[in-house]
């Protein structure tokens, strides 16, 4: 094996997977005085840098060729790769401005608590990954801390004793007066006022105290999709559960390894007490929380056992943390209760959500002009079997597009397709699609303002011909829905001869639906339906995130159209029907 160094850089040639990557990283870390390691798939070290042979000095297994897991704890480190490994292999939803993680670790002796950032920079079926991560020592950071925190708790609960004699002592002044009536009933009023305002003080005080020792724990963004996605993984190969993600992904604030842990736990314990094989996560957003749902047909689980499951030690974490622990560093706590679908019940855990959730680009884009389109009677349907069917046993893909231009007439392009499914009720997040599609000419200089696709990013993608017929697939014989659904089919039926496909899917319209509810409508925006409806809006929503939306709006529409009647599939076309024909009266 033939070594070579290069200023405290060590770099091996023969287990390098990609030489020009790793030369580039050469340049790049050798000045670099935070500690740097890169690493293939089986976490062998590849590189390091001179930062990280000092931090990690007094352990004779770091060395090129070594395993990662001989220094640094083997379960966080592992659980960070897979979810990393999983999101760049998942292409329809691979973000590459979103390939790396944060978390914490020790070393194997527990000598240090290391903050840890790690990032995918290379990646191949030949050759495999190549992870590069960052340490930094926070040892000394979190023991101060944590010992500031213990003192002020230990300053704050010594005042407990004076504050009861003084609240003793008004009461013994009350009972046995040996002073001027007067003098006396101001005293004791002051005493008593006193006393209670210290004890509120205090009150506020330990609480305070204990939001500052949880919160020395770091935390970090995630998207929800990928820690329910690895809970989900864990029970892959198990026969007796089966693990399902519905709701809305959702950015939270959290330490995603132990919130990973206490999910794992928790699905595993329902289903054994509670005799269930099918169990849903879900992440639903309120008051500036996320709440995480384990959802399942029966009971709800005694308060009572909850607070039992508070005391379970989790495996593979630091100092043998228990569920309460990592309740408490996220702030939370858990409860069981009845969930909205009949017959069901979940134990609830809301953490910390994310600034992501409401972020607003620095620079928004011009408002894009709306266009409806009243002639979706005109799509062909043919109903059959399905118009008998309940609204609510029915399969629906909620889909959106985006395009060049309004026109596809005059030579306007679809640029992105995305969905998600409905499934008795329910949005499944784990069943999305989600395709950039390349053009037959280039993006209009004028349609550009209004996008946020560019042209770099739609130059390896297919054309739609070849996308068309995989939302096809996906769609199968599901109902269609969609806000001004008429829009995009306009653009699939032109694309028919093309693609070799027809869309004959009933399509429901959110847009005449909520005309439906309220014929003076004259905002048919998704954000004032939303507002309408108190659903949350996210701020620089992806097409994505719009098909979420839109889903949410459907199934909370469902319950208004039941209550006028409106309860099969032939029902709610005849409505749309009538919708469109008072509009072309109107017009006319």
């Amino acid at each position: 094996m033939r070594e070579k160094s290069c200023k405290g850089l060590e770099v091996t040639e023969t287990l390098t997977p990609h030489d020009k990557d790793i030369e580039r990283l050469e340049t790049i870390l050798r000045d670099i005085q935070e500690a740097v390691v890169a690493c293939d798939r089986n976490a062998r070290i590849l590189l390091y840098n001179s930062a990280a042979k000092r931090l990690f000095h007094n352990f004779q297994a770091m060395g090129l060729g070594q395993s990662l897991y001989s220094v640094c704890a083997r379960a966080p480190i592992e659980h960070t790769l897979r979810m990393l490994k999983h999101r760049r292999a998942d292409r329809d939803h691979f973000d590459p401005e979103n390939a790396d993680a944060r978390f914490v670790c020790a070393t194997v002796d527990g000598t240090m608590l290391l903050k840890c950032h790690v990032s995918l920079v290379a990646c191949d079926t030949a050759a495999g990954c190549v992870f590069v991560f960052s340490f930094e020592d926070m040892t000394r950071q979190i023991t101060e801390m944590g010992r500031q925190g213990h003192l002020l708790e230990k300053m704050i609960k010594d005042l407990r004793a004076p504050l009861t004699n003084l609240n003793t002592a008004a009461e013994n002044l009350k009972t046995y007066p040996e002073m001027p009536l007067e003098d006396r009933r101001s005293f004791e009023d002051i005493i008593i006022r006193e006393s209670a305002e210290l004890t509120r003080r205090f009150e506020s005080v330990v609480e305070e105290s204990g939001k500052i020792t949880r919160s020395q724990w770091p935390l970090f963004d995630v998207l929800s999709t990928d820690i329910l996605g690895c809970v989900v993984r864990r029970f892959a190969r198990d026969d007796d559960v089966s693990v399902v993600i519905t709701g809305v992904p959702l950015w939270l604030h959290a330490d995603s390894y132990s919130l990973v842990l206490v999910l794992e736990h928790l699905v595993r314990f329902v289903s054994k007490s509670c005799k269930v094989s099918e169990i849903d996560l879900e992440v639903l957003l309120g008051d500036r929380r996320v709440y995480i749902d384990i959802i399942w047909q029966g009971k709800p689980v005694p308060q009572a056992v909850v607070d039992s499951l508070l005391e379970v030690a989790l495996p593979d974490t630091v100092s043998d943390l228990r569920i309460a622990d990592v309740l408490a560093r996220h702030d939370s706590e858990m409860w069981s209760q009845e969930h909205r679908r009949q017959g069901y019940s979940l134990l609830r855990i809301p953490v910390p959500d994310s600034p992501r959730q409401w972020e607003v680009p620095p620079k928004p884009l011009p408002e894009r002009s709306e266009f409806y389109d009243f002639s979706i009677a005109e799509c062909p349907r043919e109903l059959g079997e399905m118009a008998d069917q309940p609204l609510s046993c029915l399969n629906y893909v909620v889909f959106d597009t985006e395009t060049t231009g309004f026109r596809p007439s005059e030579g306007d392009e679809i640029l992105s397709i995305a969905a998600v499914r409905i499934v008795n009720g329910r949005i499944l997040g784990g069943e999305r699609f989600e395709r950039l599609i390349k053009p037959r000419r280039p993006i209009p200089e004028s349609s550009a303002p209004f996008l946020e696709i560019t042209e770099d990013m739609l130059q390896d993608k297919p054309p739609v011909e070849v996308v068309l017929p995989q939302f096809k697939a996906f769609v199968n014989d599901a109902v269609l829905v969609a806000h001004n659904g008429a829009f995009d089919m306009n653009f699939f039926r032109r694309m028919e001869d093309d693609s070799g496909v027809v869309f004959d899917n009933p399509v429901v319209d959110t847009l005449l639906l909520a005309l439906l509810f309220d014929p003076q409508q004259t905002d048919y925006t998704l954000e004032s339906i939303g507002r309408w409806l108190s659903i949350e809006v996210m701020a620089n929503r992806t097409i994505l995130d719009d098909c979420f939306f839109t889903a949410q709006i459907f199934l909370g529409m469902l319950d208004l159209l039941a209550e006028q009647g409106i309860t099969t599939l032939g029902d709610l076309m005849a409505a749309m029907d009538k919708v469109v024909e008072e509009k072309r009266d109107q017009s006319g």
